[in-house]
């Protein structure tokens, strides 16, 4: 006799399953984008990156789907791995996902359907050839911040410059928390043969994730120094870098990183990539 299905987790499941923070992040790094071209985060904006956002889960899901029984091991909060979520339901819902972001941004016009478009493409290919290639996770977890920053810009006035600081500084932050993530899956990745940096042990990953976060701390300081930013800019950026390296000295106190509290830092860094993207908006605004 099926076991009887618990509503409430189909909907929690499925709830995360579309990775609502990743949603956040593309908007506001769309929000930022449309910022710099002066365009302001008008309704078309909206759509955009709700359009590349539904794009992007949609690939997420897709990979879920597609690497269900990796899932398990690697992933065992994922909502299949729970059986939370069926996995038809999830195959149907991730391409549903992805082709009603393309129909949105075709409304918009061609340069806004053909970065999508592109970015479905580049997302597919990496879930069907290239899941457990070295170092492509961590650059698929930048390209999932840094685009919709460019994203926003296309609705760019003549002559505005793009958001290469902010893109590049956020893009390293998501290197650096897709890393610690890493250490958190190392042993499961390991079943699964999966090539990560954190395969290696020890505390190498722990400081090649603290090299990209002062790395990206340096580059947010840039317009304070070369723009004229405010200090009020310069410490909301001392104060995100100063998190992610006391964070980081926390993770090599121990010759093996704990997994728990590289997770909880892989998050805490994504947290405040949205605090930059605000920060950097409310100082371009004022």
């Amino acid at each position: 006799m099926p076991r009887e299905r618990n509503i409430n987790a189909a909907a929690v499941g499925f709830f995360r399953l579309v990775r609502p923070a990743d949603w956040v992040l593309a908007f506001a790094g769309a929000a930022l984008g449309a910022l710099f071209a002066g365009a302001g985060f008008r309704p078309g904006v909206a759509l955009g990156a709700a359009s590349l956002a539904a794009v992007l889960a949609g690939a997420f899901v897709n990979g879920d789907w597609l690497h269900r029984k990796t899932r398990v091991l690697s992933r065992p909060g994922n909502p299949l791995a729970r059986e939370w979520v069926r996995p038809g339901e999830a195959k149907w819902l991730g391409f549903g996902l992805m082709a009603a972001g393309l129909a949105a941004a075709a409304t918009l016009g061609l340069r806004p359907f053909a970065a999508a478009l592109l970015t479905a493409a580049f997302m597919l290919v990496v879930n069907y050839f290239l899941d457990k290639a070295y170092f492509v996770r961590n650059l698929v977890a930048a390209a999932a911040v840094v685009i919709p920053v460019f994203y926003g810009w296309f609705w760019l006035e003549r002559g505005a410059e793009p958001p290469v600081v902010a893109a590049v500084a956020a893009g390293l932050m998501a290197i650096a928390a897709s890393v610690f993530r890493d250490v958190e899956e190392r042993r499961a990745d390991e079943v699964v043969a999966r090539r990560t940096l954190a395969a290696s042990g020890g505390r190498l990953p722990v400081l090649v994730a603290g090299g990209f976060a002062l790395a990206a701390t340096v580059i947010s300081v840039l317009p304070y120094r070369l723009e004229g930013y405010s200090r009020r800019y310069l410490a909301l950026v001392a104060a995100v870098g100063g998190l992610m390296l006391f964070y980081t000295i926390l993770n090599l106190r121990h010759r093996e990183p704990d997994p728990l509290l590289a997770g909880s830092t892989a998050r805490m860094i994504k947290f405040l990539i949205f605090v930059f993207f605000a920060g950097t908006y409310w100082e371009l605004c004022l």
